[in-house]
């Protein structure tokens, strides 16, 4: 297992070669006609121990020397390792979602269903765990203040303000408990392992504990659903869980097409600025008005007909063309026009007789 490190000048070329912590291994590569060198450390074997280690390594260096990291090792074990935890995770919270929408009262649940297999887990969590009315309540609260308001201030604010999310109401507050507080945690978590980024021993160790305890707790809510499909589908209200889902389904869509529009309008609406900024739209406008002048209206009219006139004569010409064609340009015309061109008379025919000062 190895870690790289690229550094550009000389600076801590030397703290970095006066480096060592237990069995790591250490070299450095001097790149050619440059002031750059790549400094490797590795250990033997790829499992914890190694990774472990080199985490410590990776930690020191990076906090100290503050180089690029080309290769990191460890984190990319810890990456691999978590990788089959989360993925079990996220088909689990699917099962448990499909089986509740099975065993619900409505029994068409099919398209409910493909609706889910089409949102990401980022957006199941915000079907889930987030909830609109309290975002947008939040918001205003924090707008209409127009003091310098302070952060104890705003906190026993949002406390006052009530918030309800899909997981509560419909499948209970107490299910899944590590997941429902610590969803965003497992957000982050899975983001930095599918995007590869850099993984400590410590981030490691926080997120396989996490996971792992989910995974538990989800298993015990699936055969939860199982044991007692009514008090599993009725959950913590009496509404019906198909359309509970089916209806925070529509209401994230509904929000991320407002969400989409007032993103397009404010793209416009700083264009227009701009343009305004600039001058172009004065230049827009004195074009508007001068477009709209009678004169110039009665010439587009004009124009119109002109253009109308010429589609009208190129059409009959187009119309006398064919005609033509059908006409002149026919097999039964062709055919003795062919013979014509090939008929040559005899020269005899052509040789002029003169006698007496006349033709003959």
């Amino acid at each position: 297992m190895i870690q790289e490190y690229l550094f550009v000048g000389e600076d801590h070329k030397q703290e970095v070669e006066q480096y060592s912590y237990k069995s790591i291994k250490f070299a450095i590569h001097d790149i050619d006609n440059s002031d750059c060198w790549i400094a490797t450390f590795s250990s033997a074997g790829e499992n914890e121990k190694s990774a472990n280690i080199l985490s410590t390594v990776h930690e020191h260096i990076v906090s100290n020397f503050h180089p690029t990291v080309v290769g990191n090792g460890c984190s990319a074990y810890y990456n691999k390792v978590l990788y089959p935890y989360f993925n079990e995770f996220e088909r689990k919270l699917r099962k448990l979602l499909y089986i509740k929408s099975a065993l619900s009262e409505k029994v068409e649940n099919t398209e409910l269903i493909n609706d889910l297999e089409s949102k990401d887990l980022g957006e199941i969590f915000t079907i889930l765990f987030s909830d609109e009315k309290f975002v947008n309540s939040a918001k205003k609260s924090i707008n209409d203040r127009t003091w310098k308001f302070t952060k104890t201030e705003i906190l026993a604010a949002l406390q006052e303000i009530p918030e309800s999310t899909f997981w509560d109401k419909v499948i209970g507050e107490d299910a899944v408990s590590s997941l429902r507080s610590g969803f965003v945690q497992v957000k982050d978590y899975r983001n930095d392992i599918m995007h590869a980024h850099n993984m400590t021993n410590t981030l490691y160790n926080s997120a396989l504990v996490l996971i792992k305890k989910i995974n538990e707790q989800l298993d015990k809510e699936i055969e939860k659903v199982f044991v007692d499909k009514r008090d599993a589908v009725q959950s913590v209200s009496n509404q019906n869980f198909n359309v509970a889902l089916s209806d925070a389904i529509k209401y994230f869509d509904a929000e991320e097409v407002s969400r989409s529009l007032q993103e397009h309008l404010a793209v416009f609406q700083t264009t227009v600025s701009a343009l305004k900024d600039n001058g172009v739209a004065a230049i827009l406008e004195e074009y508007a008005r001068f477009a709209s002048h009678p004169a110039i209206v009665a010439m587009q009219q004009n124009a119109q007909q002109i253009s109308k006139l010429q589609k009208d004569i190129f059409s009959t010409l187009q119309t006398s063309i064919e005609q033509y064609k059908k006409t002149f340009l026919s097999p039964e015309v062709l055919e003795p026009q062919k013979s014509l061109d090939r008929f040559k008379p005899d020269p005899v025919f052509n040789r002029t007789i003169e006698k007496d000062g006349r033709n003959i």
